[in-house]
């Protein structure tokens, strides 16, 4: 087993403790950290009143008094106009927005649960996760209100509005006087359920607490060393973990100011980087192989001082193409899940100059991991199995669901991976995409690590489909550079002198853009229907 306190004792000087929770369970965390964001708001309000805390795309802006008054307001209207009480499930179905930041922090402070719903879903798919949800309230923009208008008959009431650049969404609504709501949301209360990705018939109701959440957020803020001066940019949907966890809470815990876009543009992003000059980002592999486009454009960024990458696997290809690209700016690789309020492991090094760069770092300072193989048993160093996790910030449950993924304190990530000696985590593949011709296991990622080597290889994805004579094969999915022709016998050839040839794809299909599930990961569900 690997002890993120162990791990990172030497790293960073903050000392965790030990608290006992109601439950009864022992975690590990920080001293005197908020019960929740609005509190870490509340802090921010009386050291720096003034201070810039969030702007959207449309401009509107608040300081940190002005986002604690408009989240004061919201509170009072949602209690005593639409009856909002401590534990009700409040949906939220909105762009990334000063609204949003608004309604989130009014939900915990009345200790509420806050349920994300993407933006990006088509109305069936959104059905499918209400269903799922014991809704009793919900935020909408206008643009989805269709959406929810059948939920009426069943008493789930529809606090709606519309984000433009016309102004403030909740303007109207909150210049109605109402007493002001007391503050309910306790340190143990869950706060936010949110869905894993994949079908919206298995995704699953992840239910967090808002220590787990303050946790996450607090690690993220001690290892990157984020500050009041610190700013960043959401360029992903601020409804998934990443931009709730890992920007918004972080951002917002240590002071600094959160720059959202409503929509991914990866020369707005960029622009605004430049423009605000934002300190940090944090995005998956896919939005920095965007950004890279355009870097002709914007070929120094001098502001920036971190970035960090999570949300699937990150090649030495790309590390190294940013690398080039911003020499001065840290790149920190980050592996984590929704389960996890975001963060299980850290890079504690720069990526590009660490003699690990492959990994996915060590576990973070409150989480405990190991690896097991099939039977159950712990593995030893650089012996692949499932990977396990434990820790402070990790879900309290799946909604409704009883499920052994999830028993005695520990998750089964569904990831197979390794550790090193000195406790570096090594993701290699999710069991499920894992393949089997004919006995034979195939670990679809080193495959494309070695089609990432081929000059003129832009993305490379690597997937199982059925085959009669051996169960399954492996074919892929190749993005190429503008003006490479590289053909199907090119590559097999290529790869014929550097891997075993049963794992060669028997078939290669070329495609301008590869697909995407609404999380941004590479949908391979979607991509065996190609062939």
């Amino acid at each position: 087993m690997y002890s993120g306190k162990e791990l990172w004792k030497n790293r960073i000087p903050d000392e965790l403790i030990e608290r006992t929770i109601r439950s009864g369970e022992v975690i590990e965390t920080y001293p005197g950290l908020p019960a929740n964001l609005y509190e870490a708001v509340s802090r921010a309000v009386e050291k720096s009143p003034e201070k810039l805390a969030v702007e959207d795309s449309f401009g509107h802006s608040f300081s940190y008094a002005e986002l604690k008054i408009a989240a004061d307001r919201f509170a009072s209207v949602l209690k005593y106009r639409f009856g909002v009480c401590k534990g009700d499930h409040v949906a939220l179905m909105m762009y990334s927005s000063t609204e949003f930041c608004v309604a989130f922090l009014a939900i915990l402070k009345l200790g509420a649960i806050a349920v994300m719903l993407p933006t990006k879903y088509r109305k069936k798919e959104v059905c499918a996760l209400v269903e799922k949800s014991d809704l009793q309230h919900v935020i909408c923009d206008t643009d989805y209100l269709s959406f929810f208008e059948k939920y009426r008959d069943q008493g789930i009431s529809l606090i709606t509005f519309h984000s433009s650049e016309s102004g403030f969404g909740f303007s109207e609504m909150t210049e109605a006087e109402y007493p002001e709501a007391e503050m309910e949301g306790e340190c143990e209360d869950i706060s936010v359920m949110m869905f894993t990705s994949g079908t919206t018939s298995l995704s699953k109701g992840v239910m967090l607490a808002n220590y787990s959440y303050m946790h996450a957020v607090a690690v993220y803020q001690k290892i990157f060393g984020v500050t009041e001066e610190d700013s960043a940019v959401i360029p992903v949907p601020i409804y998934m973990i990443t931009g709730l966890s890992a920007l918004f809470g972080l951002i917002l815990f240590a002071g600094g100011t959160v720059y959202m876009q409503q929509f991914f543009n990866a020369k707005d992003v960029l622009r605004c980087v430049q423009e605000k000059k934002v300190t940090f980002m944090h995005s998956a592999p896919t939005v920095y192989a965007l950004l890279l486009k355009e870097q002709k454009e914007f070929p120094k960024l001098e502001s920036l001082r971190c970035l960090a990458c999570g949300g699937g696997s990150c090649s030495i290809h790309l590390i190294r193409k940013v690398h080039d690209w911003l020499p001065s700016c840290e790149f920190r690789t980050v592996y984590g899940m929704t389960e996890t309020a975001s963060p299980a492991t850290i890079l504690p090094e720069d990526t590009a100059k660490s003699p690990e760069m492959e990994s996915n770092g060590v576990p973070i300072p409150g989480m405990k991991m190991k690896v097991v193989d099939e039977q159950g048993e712990e593995c030893a160093p650089r012996q692949l199995g499932e990977i396990l996790m434990k820790g402070t910030n990790l879900l309290q449950c799946y909604y409704n669901l009883e499920t052994p993924l999830y028993e005695n304190g520990w998750l089964h990530t569904g990831d197979v991976g390794y550790f090193t000696e000195d406790g570096y985590c090594y993701v290699v593949e999710r069991i499920k995409d894992m393949i089997n011709r004919g006995g034979e296991k195939i670990i679809g990622s080193d495959v494309e690590k070695e089609l990432l080597q081929m000059d003129g290889i832009e993305e490379a994805v690597v997937v199982g489909i059925p085959d009669e004579v051996f169960g399954e094969v492996p074919v892929a999915v190749i993005k190429m550079e503008k003006d490479v022709a590289w053909d199907e016998e090119d590559i097999q050839k290529y790869l014929g002198g550097r891997i075993a040839s049963y794992k060669i794809p028997v078939k290669i299909l070329f495609a301008d853009k590869i697909p995407l599930t609404p999380n941004g990961k590479y949908d391979k569900k979607n991509m065996k229907k190609l062939f």
